[in-house]
């Protein structure tokens, strides 16, 4: 058994490791636990709060949106990764894998119009989210633009989605397209449930 602490950034990622990713995860004997930073992640919150995690846990992982990360050091998102990872001391990051979303949690709804559809109740909206994804090469590589980011993409077309609610719900059903369609998450995922001892 592997007790696993996933230090999340709010509510939304707080829900869908509940909800999605901890029944997969059980599986294979890694238990997980999500701790929720509550918005506003930064490098310095998190150098404090993975300090307490690694205490409490046999391995600690993060899960965080690359879109809106408070003061963002330059480079991409493995160069933010890098960063996460220089938080933990050397001796104990074989416990720890940094992980962060590319661009927004929403990526993973993008890759799962069918059932975003059904749950968020809106005629049409599959269509939209596969043309979205379309354009932009992929459900990962939609960008991180204030009016362009995956979250706002779908409050564009189904204004009354509530990202806490329905971006958790859809994917409970979803979990293998999302996988599929979002390979970074996929690796991400495949790791942590491999865990071992």
């Amino acid at each position: 058994m592997i007790r696993l602490g996933i230090s999340v950034e709010g509510a939304t990622e707080r829900e869908f490791v509940t909800r999605v990713l901890a029944p997969v995860l059980a599986q294979n004997q890694v238990f997980a636990s999500p701790i929720d930073m509550r918005g506003r992640v930064s490098l310095e919150r998190i150098g404090k709060e993975l300090s307490k995690l690694m205490a409490m846990f046999d391995h600690v992982t993060t899960f965080y949106d690359f879109y809106g990360f408070h003061k963002r050091p330059p480079g991409d998102v493995y160069a933010l990764e890098n960063a996460i990872n220089g938080l933990v001391p050397e001796d104990k990051r074989h416990r720890f894998t940094p992980y962060v979303q590319q661009y927004e949690f929403e990526a993973l709804v993008l890759a799962a119009p069918d059932y975003a559809e059904e749950v968020i109740g809106v005629d049409g909206l599959s269509a939209k989210l596969r043309s979205i994804v379309g354009l932009s090469g992929g459900a990962e590589l939609v960008n991180d633009g204030y009016e362009t980011c995956p979250s706002r993409r779908i409050k564009a077309i189904a204004p009354h989605y509530d990202k806490k609610f329905h971006g958790p719900v859809a994917l409970e059903g979803a979990l293998d397209e999302a996988r599929a369609g979002c390979p970074r998450f996929d690796a991400w995922l495949t790791c942590i449930t491999h865990l071992k001892k």
